[in-house]
């Protein structure tokens, strides 16, 4: 074989190495290709799943903290409740009469419309409790509180500020209307009504004073309707004393002193 013809078998013989070289080289990127692929799509598999469980986990806390929110809140109004509740009767306490009745007042004040202060005691309420024992005397403030409030208006307050004593403010009653309102309410408490086996009549005593008559601060009409139920109560003492009372007292001395 001639030199010329070895050089072109030869030459042939190296293409198809070339050839099988970059076949070869091709099929090694398709795979380096391949894997670096999957390993992107791992990561990026990976990412989603940790993404995932990062929106859940925010996702719980978000729950958790609305929830102790909810809770934290219930409890500052379960709070704010007990502190301004009688706890016997569920009535308003001492500190909603004098938050209530200064909103009323500068309500009068403000639309020159009249306002009642009741001074409220119930008659004998130790002799009860001392008789019938403090069971019985619980259950007649729970009675009192309830028919006090089926007899006023829902636009009244009942506070009970302690002890049998409890004040009630009544929005827009005239002087000339007090009178028939404590008549209605000694009517209403004075009804007989069975405890324990026991038919009870119970008789109250009642002051009262009204804006603008008798002043325009809270404590002046507090202060002066405690006053009237003092006299109240005094002259029932004596009429009893002289023989001559027969039931609860039908009225009461509207205004206490000046």
């Amino acid at each position: 074989m001639s030199t010329e013809a070895e050089s072109v078998l030869r030459l042939a013989q190296v293409k198809r190495e070339i050839r099988e070289a970059e076949h070869t080289l091709e099929k090694l990127l398709t795979q380096i290709a391949q894997a670096r692929s999957e390993e992107r799509l791992g990561a990026l598999y990976w990412m989603v799943l940790e993404n995932e469980r990062l929106y859940t986990e925010l996702h719980d806390q978000n729950l958790r903290a609305v929830r102790e929110a909810d809770s934290a809140h219930a409890a500052l109004e379960q709070a704010v409740r007990v502190a301004e509740t009688d706890p016997l009767t569920q009535l308003p306490n001492r500190i909603v009469l004098w938050d209530r009745l200064t909103h009323e007042l500068e309500l009068a004040k403000r639309n020159s419309t009249p306002l009642a202060v009741l001074f409220l005691d119930l008659n004998d309420f130790k002799k009860t409790n001392d008789q019938l024992g403090h069971e019985v005397g619980d259950r007649l403030l729970l009675h009192v509180a309830g028919v006090l409030k089926a007899t006023l208006r829902a636009s009244d307050t009942v506070c009970r500020i302690g002890g049998d004593e409890f004040v009630i403010i009544a929005e827009n009653v005239p002087s000339d209307g007090v009178g028939r309102l404590i008549s209605k309410i000694v009517a209403a408490v004075a009804r007989p009504w069975t405890v324990a086996g026991t038919v009870l009549t119970q008789g109250v005593s009642i002051g009262a004073s009204n804006f603008p008559a008798d002043g325009d601060q809270a404590e002046d009409l507090v202060r002066k309707a405690d006053a009237a139920m003092y006299l109240v109560k005094l002259a029932a003492r004596t009429t009893t004393r002289g023989g001559e009372r027969g039931g609860p007292m039908p009225s009461a001395r509207l205004y206490g002193p000046r």
